[in-house]
């Protein structure tokens, strides 16, 4: 069964006509289930109070939808934080008019072969089936975004499968606890399932964890995790921005569905608490700047 995870932004006119809503909580899931293809769309519902509300909504995300209303800072912001996430397959629902002035703005961007739409809801599912996505099989990678108990079911975890798959029965290791934990049963879609590939949403009920010790970011791999908590190296901004950074200031890896606090001093990020490293490169941000989203830094 194929599976897409959607990033949308100013879009839930277009999304509540074609899926079901689902978990809700400062990001807002939807689910549509077309033969044998399930799609799940990500709304960050408070952003732009809370950046991490963006930044954790286009993490798993293989495609982007862009329903511009109006040209401002906050889809400056977002064009920013998708550009440096690496996100090159989308869509911009926007009117012609607004077109000629948005081709400029994404023009060295990731998102700059993003598809201009004007059609209907149910025009963009086929045009959405129609993407080719590739999956990494190298290694078992799971992110988790919500956790809650469930009587007579225990400890059961809502996440995508970023990379690998994941199977019933199977035993993982929980990162930041480093503790093997077993997978009890898996959901898709409201249906049990024996195993999900890359790409799926997926509910884990959980054995030998319980929710209390769980936090959005935590990973599930088959292998060991690495962690790191002071990060050497160059910070840099995104092409269209020009920053004098300086040193010693607060700053935030956001880019592993977490908002992990640091600070910047002597070219070191030394974070508040150590992240585990399934990514060459992290995005930062700080929110006492414009935009928030701002750069990046190679572990």
């Amino acid at each position: 069964m194929g599976s897409y995870s959607i990033f949308c932004y100013n879009a839930s006119d277009y999304i509540k006509e074609i899926a079901k809503v689902g978990t809700n909580s400062d990001i807002q899931l939807y689910h549509r289930k077309d033969e044998n293809i399930i799609m799940t769309f990500i709304e960050p519902i408070k952003y732009p109070e809370k950046v991490s509300s963006l930044t954790d909504s286009i993490y798993p995300s293989d495609i982007a939808i862009i329903k511009v209303s109006s040209i401002n800072k906050d889809l400056g912001e977002v064009i920013i934080a998708l550009d440096l996430m690496g996100k090159t397959r989308g869509f911009i629902i926007a009117d012609e008019e607004k077109q000629p002035v948005i081709k400029k703005i994404i023009g060295n961007t990731s998102l700059k072969d993003y598809k201009f739409f004007t059609g209907k809801p149910m025009e963009l599912i086929d045009e959405i089936k129609a993407m080719e996505i590739p999956r990494n099989g190298d290694q078992n990678l799971t992110v988790i975004d919500h956790f809650f108990k469930v009587k007579g079911v225990g400890t059961v975890a809502l996440g995508f499968v970023l990379s690998g798959s994941i199977s019933k029965h199977q035993k993982l290791v929980l990162s930041d606890l480093d503790r093997e934990v077993e997978v009890r049963s898996i959901q898709m879609n409201d249906e049990d399932v024996d195993s999900a590939g890359a790409g799926s949403r997926v509910g884990l009920a959980l054995k030998n964890i319980e929710p209390t010790d769980m936090e959005r970011g935590m990973f599930l791999s088959d292998k060991p995790f690495e962690y790191a908590e002071t990060i050497p190296g160059k910070v840099v901004p995104q092409t269209s921005l020009k920053l004098d950074l300086g040193d010693n200031f607060e700053i935030f890896v956001s880019d592993i569905m977490r908002f992990q606090r640091g600070k910047f001093e002597n070219d070191h990020i030394i974070l508040d608490k150590k992240i585990p490293v399934v990514k060459k490169t992290m995005v930062l941000s700080n929110n006492n700047m414009v935009p928030r989203i701002f750069g990046t830094i190679n572990l």
